[in-house]
């Protein structure tokens, strides 16, 4: 029996695929936020489901005993499902893909994502996510971008990258894209590692506005901005009797700026990461209950 099941399979427009996971490639539930406001924006149901057994290592990541109807208890599974999209903005449509980074079998993962690309005729998958950084929460948020084929990547102005290192089940998916000739884009936000605590609306919001301008979305982005102007105070008091943390966000700026003697020497002056503080620790604390009043 397969993991995969499909409940539908609309007619679809040109179909674009977007895929946020949880966990390493989440930092600050930035991506998975995003998903999570795009389904909030176009309220469909879902059309096909990886079932998570084969893919999880359950004492790992433990699934979650809910009550529903205060009175029957369900367990809730770290499902990867998949739902229709349709802006009023867009010439084509999504799917829209949300899941847990699977601790297993990542090809055969992938091979699944795969079949439902071309199951329901995706030309192109994007993924998102969220990275650590050595950036300030004071200055817009970078977003990074990647692409395949490459005259995908000149189109969307984006560098080459020269990262090397460990990968996160995005990486995967991009190779599999490569191998089943799929177009592939991935958008990277990067996270201020002090205040990685929580959602962070603003790198949600940078990588909503990506997307918005490569696929012409035309979605009014002007609802997330009373979420982040909170978060930035929120993060602005935990700072504020401080000296250690307000020097090291000062410093950060200052590696931020334009340098006339290139990106090496704003390497050389990015400052060296604090280790756990008590101040992180408030913030975090401050974050995360923000997190629960307003899930």
């Amino acid at each position: 029996m397969s993991a995969l099941t499909f409940h539908d399979r609309p007619e679809l427009r040109d179909p674009v695929m977007v895929l946020a996971f949880l966990g390493w490639n989440d930092a600050a539930e930035s991506a998975s936020g995003v998903i999570r406001y795009l389904r909030r924006k176009a309220r469909t149901e879902r059309l096909a489901e990886i079932d998570p057994d084969e893919f999880f290592v359950f004492t790992e990541d433990r699934p979650h005993v809910r009550l529903r109807d205060s009175r029957t208890r369900e367990i809730r599974w770290p499902l990867t499902d998949f739902t229709p999209a349709r802006f009023e903005g867009a010439e084509r449509d999504f799917i829209l893909g949300l899941g847990t980074e699977p601790h297993l079998r990542w090809k055969a993962f992938s091979a699944h994502v795969a079949e439902v690309a071309l199951e329901l005729g995706v030309s192109e998958i994007i993924t998102v996510g969220g990275l650590l950084a050595d950036t300030p929460h004071t200055r817009p948020v970078p977003v990074s971008g990647s692409a395949h084929p490459l005259e995908r990547m000149q189109e969307l102005g984006f560098e080459p990258s020269s990262y090397q290192g460990p990968t996160g089940i995005v990486g995967a998916i991009g190779d599999m894209c490569r191998e089943q000739d799929i177009a592939h884009v991935g958008l990277w936000a990067s996270v201020p590692h002090y205040v990685s605590g929580g959602q962070n609306p603003r790198a949600t919001q940078a990588l909503l506005t990506q997307l918005n301008e490569i696929y012409a979305l035309g979605l009014d982005l002007s609802d997330l901005e009373g979420r982040a102007r909170r978060y930035d105070a929120q993060v602005a008091e935990a700072l504020k009797d401080n000296s250690e943390m307000r020097e090291y966000v000062q410093k950060l700026e200052a590696s931020a700026e334009p340098s006339d003697e290139g990106a090496g020497a704003a390497a050389e002056a990015t400052p060296e990461r604090l280790s756990s503080t008590d101040a992180l620790k408030e913030i975090d604390r401050m974050l995360r209950g923000d997190e629960e009043e307003t899930a």
